[in-house]
């Protein structure tokens, strides 16, 4: 019975942390570390990767964000994953980032220093 206790008490303890420790994966400022010269301006949200080119609109024309449970559904009903494309200004140099499958939302605005920043959480 004590085991059943401590095992249940265990069991909650490791959801309620695992709920804290939520995922977001962030576009990079720069492209790489070294070239600080081309900032981050923008991005685009696909479900598998960019060359299958299906790329996915905002769900506005107001603001820059995707709503993901349902793309989330489809890219793991095609076993592929959403795919968060970095665009920086002054080149066509692009990142990649994978957008982890417990992610809600993605979305991309300005910060309170003006920067662009592109976020999915």
């Amino acid at each position: 019975m004590l085991w059943s206790k401590t095992l249940l008490l265990s069991a909650g303890l490791f959801l309620s942390v695992s709920g804290v420790h939520a995922t977001s994966t962030t576009c990079p400022s720069y492209p790489t570390t070294q070239d600080k010269t081309h900032a981050l301006s923008d991005a685009s949200l696909f479900v598998g990767p960019p060359k299958a080119l299906v790329e996915l609109m905002p769900d506005s024309d107001q603001e820059t964000v995707w709503t993901l449970p349902d793309y989330q559904d489809e890219a793991k009903e095609h076993k592929t994953s959403l795919y968060f494309i970095c665009h920086y200004k002054n080149t066509k140099q692009t990142v990649e980032v994978i957008v982890p499958a417990t992610a809600k939302k993605c979305s991309v605005a300005y910060n309170k220093h003006s920067k662009v920043v592109a976020v999915c959480e």
